[in-house]
Formats: C-alpha cells, sequence, structure tokens
C-alpha cells in the first residue's frame, strides 16, 4: 500500500500535486504496467488501498490542489481517486480480463509512521492490520469485484465512485497524466 500525506503543498517534478502523484497517478501506472502479468495468474486480485477518509465529490479543476490546498483535503481526494479507480478498473477486467477481481478497501486505522507523528497512538498495531491480506486470500471473495470493504465488511464507498461519468471523467485524466492507456473501451 502506498500512502502519502504532507502538511505543505508540493509538487513533483512532473508538476502535480505530490499526494495526488504518489497516492493516485503512482498507483494507476503501477497497476497498468502490471497488468498483462496480473492476468497471467491463476486467480490475479488486484486491490486498491482507499480510506474511510475518501472524499464524497471530486473536482475536476482542482486535482493538484491549488485552490485552497490542505492535507487531508489532498489525502481524501487522494483516496476517492483511488476508489473510483477501482470501480473503473473491475468494470474493464469484467470485459478483458474476467478472471481478475479488483477491489478497494480502507485497510483500518493502523499506527503507521504518519497517524503516530500526526495523531500519536490512536489504531491497530502494524501486526495486527491484515485487512489487506484478508481481501487477497478469503476464498469467499472469489470471483467478487468491484467492491468496497470496511473493517473486512463490504460496504458503499462515495458517491462518485458509482458515476460511470466522474469515473471515465478521471480514467482519462490519470491517462493523460501518466502517458499510458489502461484497457481501453474502444
Amino acid at each position: 500500500s502506498m500512502h502519502w500525506y504532507l502538511e505543505s503543498m508540493k509538487k513533483t517534478v512532473d508538476g502535480f500535486e505530490m499526494t495526488f502523484q504518489v497516492n493516485v497517478l503512482a498507483g494507476f501506472l503501477l497497476t497498468t504496467l502490471l497488468m498483462d502479468t496480473v492476468a497471467k495468474a491463476e486467480e490475479p486480485r488486484i486491490i486498491i488501498t482507499s480510506s474511510i477518509s475518501q472524499g464524497s465529490s471530486i473536482d475536476f479543476d482542482n486535482l493538484n490542489m491549488e485552490k485552497g490546498f490542505s492535507s487531508h483535503g489532498s489525502y481524501s481526494l487522494s483516496k476517492l481517486c483511488n476508489a473510483m479507480h477501482a470501480i473503473e478498473l473491475a468494470e474493464r477486467m469484467k470485459k478483458r480480463h474476467p478472471h481478475v477481481t479488483v477491489n478497494t478497501l480502507d485497510p483500518g486505522t493502523v499506527n503507521t509512521k504518519m497517524l503516530l507523528a500526526g495523531w500519536g497512538m490512536c489504531g491497530i498495531d502494524v501486526e495486527r492490520a491484515n485487512n489487506e491480506f484478508n481481501l487477497a486470500t478469503d476464498a469467499s471473495l472469489k470471483g467478487k469485484s468491484g467492491l468496497y470493504f470496511v473493517g473486512g465488511r463490504e460496504t458503499k464507498a462515495s458517491r462518485p465512485c458509482y458515476d460511470k461519468d466522474q469515473r471515465l471523467k478521471l480514467w482519462k485524466r490519470m491517462e493523460d497524466m501518466t502517458g499510458v492507456r489502461c484497457l481501453p473501451e474502444d
């Protein structure tokens, strides 16, 4: 899982807001580059980490957080984009590689360096953080795709995740920003 959380606005050498590039664009690019390899596996599962802190709306004119940066806003936007990416990827995989499942989850409140630095000991120990492992290995989830989990239970992600037009707009932006095309619909 990649997580990145900054207190102040920083841009990458590519010109993107750091949290967005690390949490969203890097995962999109990596998933795209590994697609053929993943598709060759027997029961492949792609898991994209989101958060219960995912945003509830997306401003496509402010993906770089130039209008009113806040570290929480940037993180929330990135986690919404992760969930939207996962659900759109799941839809595209049904057509191209139906044996590959794609799901997204909140990993739980884990005492990571970021959490400890910002809020102190308020989560579970890293050694007990197994939501991703369970999603990757639970036999009852075989063949289930396009879902969002919190605490090991399927639940609903934020509304934009189920808006095909918004998912397509984000997908196109991620392709443009990374310079790769991933499972084109045409």
